[in-house]
């Protein structure tokens, strides 16, 4: 498999959801707000073909997979294969599996040649794969701009992640 950019949701293209309690039965899509992160990543991939999105966010069980892709610009969308979590089912969340569970779970599936890990939660990013991920703290358009810089600089360094070379797949 190509590259794959693990790309969390929640916190890194959109603001976080607020207090509000939206009945996902219901159909109800998230409150899109945009950060600034989201075009300088739309940016990127564009500029970048090669690299396949995979969505690392909660909101997919809760909303469905589409219903996440249809809130995303085109250049992301197009780019995105697939999610770490199920979405498009009954409501059902899986309160045993962390987000970090989820995500090791599926680079074992994928088996991606190189992967880079965006999220703005640092318990969504597995400890063996600190080194290709990128936490987003701040998300303020200097910020942006800089963490897009790094994203670019892990996607053409292009570490080797397949268990044959580092066994970092249990």
């Amino acid at each position: 498999m190509p590259q794959v950019l693990y790309l969390g949701v929640e916190g890194v293209l959109f603001m976080r959801p607020g207090s509000t309690k939206l009945q996902s039965w219901r159909h109800q899509t998230p409150r899109a707000t945009p950060l600034p992160l989201l075009p300088a990543i739309s940016r990127l991939l564009a500029d970048v073909p090669n690299v396949s999105v995979v969505i690392n966010s909660r909101l997919v069980a809760d909303f469905g997979y589409r219903g996440i892709l249809n809130l995303l610009p085109e250049e992301i969308a197009r780019a995105t294969i697939g999610a770490t979590m199920p979405g498009n089912r009954v409501h059902r969340r899986d309160a045993i599996l962390s987000r970090a569970d989820y995500l090791r779970a599926d680079i074992r599936r994928r088996r991606p040649s190189h992967l880079v890990i965006v999220d703005a939660s640092p318990y969504a990013i597995p400890y063996e794969y600190i080194a290709q991920s990128v936490h987003v703290k701040k998300t303020g358009t200097d910020e942006a701009n800089e963490i897009a810089g790094l994203i670019k600089l892990l996607l053409e360094e292009g570490i080797d992640t397949t268990e044959d070379n580092f066994g970092l797949l249990i």
